[in-house]
């Protein structure tokens, strides 16, 4: 029973700041060595992870 309650608290919590951290780390390496047009790519996908992720965060919270 408590291995559930573990794997619950990994993937409501652990798996959404490991996804927001390597999606930091990621963004960061590709925006330094982008033009201009490869730079609104990476915004315009940011906007879209991050409107994603606290979608997600929220629904694995309150479920």
């Amino acid at each position: 029973m408590s291995i559930c309650i573990i794997y619950d608290l990994m993937i409501k919590f652990l798996l959404p700041i490991a996804v927001f951290i390597a999606a930091v780390y990621g963004i960061s390496y590709f925006w330094t060595n982008s033009d201009s047009k490869g730079k609104k790519m990476i915004a315009l996908g940011l906007i879209i992870a991050l409107i994603t992720g606290i979608s997600l965060t929220i629904y694995l919270i309150f479920d």
